[in-house]
């Protein structure tokens, strides 16, 4: 039961008649409240934050049974929040606590009815969260995400995620930024001739100035025994690196490729390392598929056609596969999101494949047999 109770912000209440509240409007959160007297829902109106348990049951005049039953189902659709903890966010500037406040919001809802408990990932949606987000919010602070490519993707990826709060962001792109690169919410035409990573890095510090941003010629190699990234994007400008996909499937290091070719963009597969499809079972898959596909690949290596529109989408997808990553709230970990010119989503899902050398350093398949 909490203490100081509130009705989280984010959701907003409705009378629908004199004995039903609605909360929330978007038909994957919303709930009704039925059976209440006038009382009960001046009781849920003083469920604000600003007075304790006792006090909202004193003011309102409900019966205490009546109002700890309706803590109980507010609480149990993870609509309240206690708010008798210290106040958030108390080591940011006013102005960084204000502009975080709608992603505390959001963070402190409970799960969308089209949220599966459990993804391919292995995660584990948590249970709602009755701080205002604000344990979820420091989780954030703590991780360490770093992106390969700075372009147009992968500098707005930088962005996005200082933005909503990822506390330490290593930027790997040292080509100069070209004029092509400039785009609303990434690299601006002051960042032109100047390495890519510095330019994403600026970006990202601009937004967030809390955050801890470097560019990669600072950054510790991946085999060199520092501490690895929670998770990396690849945002090639041009194509994937295969041997970096390979460097972090070995290393067990998660990774996310974000791509835009040709008008169409592809977020995905989020690859866990022995839990998932990596990057070498969808090239081994289209192997299989088309035996023509490693000489074709090799021949059109590198295009572009990454048009504005399409590689903003590319990046917000990105962003928000990251942070349900890293918030803990379930990931596709075997499809990939494809944007189409005409603006449609379509889900691809790829196997693990029998050959793929990720199937063999799984630890977890090894059996001794005497």
């Amino acid at each position: 039961m909490s203490s100081r109770p509130r009705v989280k912000p984010a959701v907003g209440v409705a009378t629908r008649d004199e004995e039903t509240l609605q909360f929330g409007l978007h038909p994957a959160r919303a709930v009704l409240l039925t059976g209440l007297d006038e009382r009960g829902r001046r009781f849920v109106g003083s469920l604000d934050g600003t007075r304790t348990l006792a006090q909202a049951i004193t003011d309102s005049r409900v019966d205490e049974t009546i109002a700890v039953r309706i803590i109980e189902l507010l609480a149990g659709r993870g609509l309240l929040d206690d708010v008798s903890g210290p106040a958030p966010l108390t080591t940011l500037s006013r102005d960084e606590r204000d502009r975080f406040r709608p992603d505390l919001e959001a963070l402190s809802l409970p799960p969308t009815v089209y949220e599966l408990p459990e993804s391919a990932s292995g995660q584990k949606s948590p249970p709602p969260a009755l701080d205002g987000g604000l344990q979820a919010f420091a989780a954030r602070q703590r991780s360490y995400v770093r992106i390969y490519g700075a372009g147009r993707i992968g500098a707005r990826v930088a962005a996005l995620l200082a933005a909503a709060g990822v506390g330490r962001i290593c930027v790997v792109d040292p080509e100069g930024a070209r004029a092509e690169d400039v785009v609303p919410g990434g690299l601006g035409w002051e960042h032109v001739g100047k390495p890519r990573e510095e330019g994403a890095v600026a970006v990202a510090a601009a937004v967030a100035p809390s955050v801890t941003a470097w560019a990669g010629r600072a950054a510790a190699g991946l085999m060199d025994g520092a501490a690895a990234p929670d998770l990396v994007v690849l945002a090639p400008v041009g194509a994937p690196d295969p041997l970096l996909a390979h460097d972090l499937t070995t290393l067990g290091i998660p990774h996310l490729l974000a791509t835009c070719a040709e008008g169409c963009g592809a977020v995905g597969p989020m690859v866990v390392p022995g839990q998932s499809p990596c990057l070498g079972c969808i090239e081994l898959t289209r192997r299989d598929r088309d035996p023509g596909w490693p000489s074709v690949r090799a021949a059109i290596r590198g295009q572009s056609g990454c048009d504005t529109i399409t590689s903003g989408l590319v990046a917000g997808q990105a962003a928000g596969q990251v942070l349900a990553f890293l918030d803990r709230r379930g990931v596709d970990a075997v499809g990939t999101a494809e944007i189409l010119p005409d603006l449609q989503w379509r889900r691809r899902v790829w196997p693990r494949h029998p050959r793929c050398r990720c199937s063999r350093n799984d630890q977890a398949g090894l059996t001794m047999v005497a």
